[in-house]
């Protein structure tokens, strides 16, 4: 308990520096009331990540049973990412001549080579990360509805996507610098193009442990076992269960094998960094090496974040949505440790409904039970008597001789009259 306690604090205080630091740059931007569009999309986006960072704080400092240590890392190159941007701001602004303290040009304002459209993609990043932390700990400890789970799908979708472009672009400024390094004949060239040689093999075996993963879901949902007739896995489906299980095996080899080799890549990227920051003199290409390699780090970081949550959706969640009309039972029930999202709903007035975590038998028990409900129901409807529109009141008398005698006797049979 002291340790979760010990990490949650160190985790609040990340998140209000790098609250603060976006604070900071917000009200920098804001102040010098450009009317560009890109520095207004700058100044948005910036609004944006302060008010994930803000229910990030508040959820930290509420709870302390949601791990969210996984985001330190982000987190710190976030803040300090926010500080080094606004010192920019202000260092540029200082130029600047005339009553009015103002940004000149802001296409001046770089921040790891890239502009301020290219560092409002980088805030956009880290803000869709949060995110993604903050839904995938609400996901797992509180009830959602379909519509929310399919907006979770989409965050998951648009941050990947952001993250491989933010990665892509980190990999091409690091093989510029790498290009400069390596022009200066140095004692470390030879061995940074070795480094850089095993780097892209690294990347290219990344690359096939994707592709293959892929094409093993794809056969997978191919393959995937089907219920006989009768609701239960028959004995041919046996060899499709065999091949499923195989498959779910060869994606798990690989994923051990992809994670050994990003342990491996993260360790050449340092070595990398390390070699070039030896091979030049000058001051700002070491700190913008520092930046890029914290900034991979920060990205790879995020991108596990996005990872785990993504296989916690697909493997340790299900969701349900039963609508039913008239005389209806509906099941929607987990017998494992899955987590369950979903809803019964069922208009008929006799509807009957399950819902919530049990065992096999406990399902199979209450099935039989209301299966055996539903044919008494039946059954006593086929014996009560069959309803008869109002009769008149000089007919009264009779159909009440002819009620009484159906209860007691049934329905009996016409006579007909013989000549």
């Amino acid at each position: 308990m002291a340790e979760a306690i010990g990490v949650a604090s160190g985790l609040l205080a990340l998140g209000q520096f790098a609250f603060q630091s976006s604070i900071a740059l917000y009200q920098t931007i804001s102040s010098y009331q450009s009317h560009q569009q890109r520095v207004r999309d700058l100044a948005e986006e910036a609004s944006a990540l302060s008010g994930v960072l803000a229910s990030l704080v508040e959820t930290v400092q509420a709870t302390t049973d949601i791990d969210l240590s996984s985001l330190e890392l982000p987190l710190r190159q976030c803040g300090k990412a926010c500080q080094v941007f606004e010192q920019q701001i202000q260092k540029c602004s200082s130029r600047s001549t005339g009553s009015r303290a103002s940004v000149r040009d802001w296409a001046r304002l770089k921040y790891m080579g890239d502009d301020i459209d290219g560092f409002r993609r980088l805030l956009a990043s880290y803000k869709m990360t949060i995110n993604v932390a903050l839904t995938d700990a609400n996901l797992r400890r509180s009830a959602v509805t379909s519509e929310a789970i399919e907006g979770y799908k989409e965050l998951l979708d648009s941050a990947k996507e952001n993250l491989e472009d933010r990665l892509d672009t980190i990999n091409e400024k690091m093989d510029a610098m790498l290009g400069k390094s390596v022009a200066g004949s140095t004692p470390n060239t030879s061995e940074l193009m070795q480094i850089k040689e095993e780097k892209a093999s690294t990347e290219k075996s990344l690359a096939i442990c994707a592709q293959l993963s892929m094409h093993i879901s794809q056969l997978q949902f191919a393959t995937t076992p089907t219920p006989s007739a009768g609701g239960s896995t028959g004995t041919s489906s046996i060899p499709e269960k065999i091949t499923h299980e195989g498959l779910e095996e060869c994606k798990t080899s690989l994923s051990r094998m992809a994670t050994k080799l990003r342990a491996h890549e993260k360790l050449l990227f340092s070595q990398l960094t390390e070699k070039m920051k030896a091979s030049t003199t000058s001051p700002e290409e070491v700190a913008d090496i520092a930046r890029l390699r914290d900034e991979w780090e920060s990205t790879f970081e995020s991108i596990d974040i996005l990872s785990k949550a993504n296989t916690y959706f697909e493997n340790e969640a299900s969701v349900i949505e039963n609508h039913a009309t008239g005389d209806a039972m509906q099941v929607m029930v987990t017998t494992d440790e899955k987590t369950l999202h979903g809803t019964n709903r069922g208009l008929g007035w006799r509807s009957r409904q399950i819902g919530g975590r049990m065992d096999n038998e406990t399902v199979r028990a209450i099935s039989r039970d209301m299966v055996t409900v539903t044919i008494r129901n039946i059954h006593n409807e086929e014996l009560q008597p069959r309803q008869v529109a109002p009769a008149a009141p000089g007919e009264m008398q009779r159909d009440n001789r002819f009620s009484e005698f159906n209860e007691r006797y049934g329905e009996g049979f016409k006579l007909t009259s013989m000549k």
